[in-house]
């Protein structure tokens, strides 16, 4: 292919300490360079009004693709003077020069990933493509705010179920291309399960953020998913993980998981840099995680960036059905629930033969999900 492709992000050099969030643009740069693309991660990172503290998160994100090996490939556009939401002014560029840049993406197409290139700087890329990761909220939030629908050339979601019968989020006529979520299976290989390693999760406990839609409210905040199945711990036995940011003055909180057998760490620590995150996934038994309440009844059919991951490496994962489960094919490796009751039985179905659902977790992730199956269909999707 001769078109040159960049992955467009701006949400990981602003959460340096976001293991996870590093991996998402780092699939897609990996899984384009594996099929022979020219492929560049274009990341975006706007002042947060303290030099030392912006340096820092500069420093951080080239030491991390420097250390992956990609850093070639890694260009941070970094404007020091302004906010995300004024015009782009004075910008210093990291990984290649302003002309350089300039010149690779006359030609390019730009995979921007959840809206994060913004429109004026999007006029140099020869063709657009939204990707949407956040499908239902995203859907609702671009009614009342620019997220770029109108502004690409083509748009592409997660969302397998989107616009099915039982998902009420308004697609308003958007021809959204739907993909799954990628992962990089060179860069997660499959491995036994180590012993003593319980199921685990890496997750945002608040983010304060909701949508709305004909008076519904959809929350967007993993808090209430969790206490939903928060006895399912104690009523299996099960050593189970939660690796969020629950904050030291949230005692009712921490008390509430302490009580119910949850094991809570701080993913700062365990999961705050790429290859601690790809440690943490690796040295768990499987993945356990509820949803944000918003993707449960938006029914966008979401499925994590994270849950391909532990997939990836033969972890089994239980998590809490979004719609996506229409779409799959059914995996012992891969198990849905929709109440704490469902969430039990699914834990006890993979631990009854986990050496079966492990393979058939990584077969899963072979057959679906790796990067050599769905970016062909994101490039033939955008007309690449």
């Amino acid at each position: 292919m001769s078109c040159p492709v960049f992955v467009g992000s701006a949400f990981v050099a602003q959460y340096p300490t976001g293991g996870g969030n590093f991996w998402v643009p780092l699939q897609y740069l990996l899984g384009l360079r594996a099929l022979g693309v020219d492929a560049y991660w274009l990341e975006l990172l706007w002042t947060r009004g303290d030099a030392a503290r912006d340096r820092q998160f500069i420093d951080a994100f080239r030491g991390h693709v420097e250390r992956l090996g990609v850093a070639d490939r890694a260009i941070l556009v970094f404007f020091p003077d302004c906010s995300r939401d004024d015009p782009p002014g004075r910008a210093e560029y990291f990984g290649a020069t302003a002309t350089d840049f300039a010149a690779r993406a006359r030609d390019a197409l730009l995979l921007n990933l959840a809206a994060s290139v913004t429109p004026p700087l999007r006029v140099g890329f020869a063709r657009t493509a939204l990707f949407d990761l956040d499908p239902g909220p995203f859907q609702i939030w671009a009614r009342e705010y620019d997220l770029g629908v109108g502004g690409h050339d083509v748009y592409l979601t997660i969302g397998q179920n989107l616009g099915a019968p039982d998902s009420p989020v308004p697609l308003d006529d958007v021809a959204w291309q739907r993909v799954w979520p990628a992962v990089h299976l060179p860069a997660w290989p499959d491995r036994p399960a180590e012993a003593g390693g319980g199921y685990t999760t890496v997750t945002q406990w608040w983010t304060n953020q909701y949508a709305f839609l004909d008076g519904e409210t959809y929350d967007c905040n993993k808090r209430p998913g969790f206490l939903e199945v928060l006895d399912v711990p104690r009523r299996t036995g099960l050593a189970i993980e939660l690796a969020a940011n629950v904050h030291p003055g949230e005692t009712d909180d921490r008390a509430l998981l302490a009580a119910n057998g949850w094991h809570l760490v701080d993913p700062e620590v365990v999961a705050g840099t790429p290859e601690a995150f790809r440690r943490y996934v690796q040295g768990s038994r499987g993945e356990f995680s509820a949803a944000k309440p918003a993707y449960v009844r938006a029914r966008p059919g979401w499925v994590s960036d994270r849950t391909v991951c532990y997939l990836a490496t033969g972890r089994p994962c239980v998590v809490q059905a979004t719609g996506a489960e229409r779409h799959l094919p059914p995996s012992a490796g891969l198990r849905f629930f929709r109440s704490p009751d469902e969430a039990v039985d699914a834990l006890a179905a993979v631990e009854a033969d986990y050496p079966a659902a492990a393979r058939a977790a990584r077969a899963l992730a072979e057959d679906v999900f790796a990067t050599r199956v769905v970016i062909p269909r994101v490039l033939a999707a955008a007309g690449v």
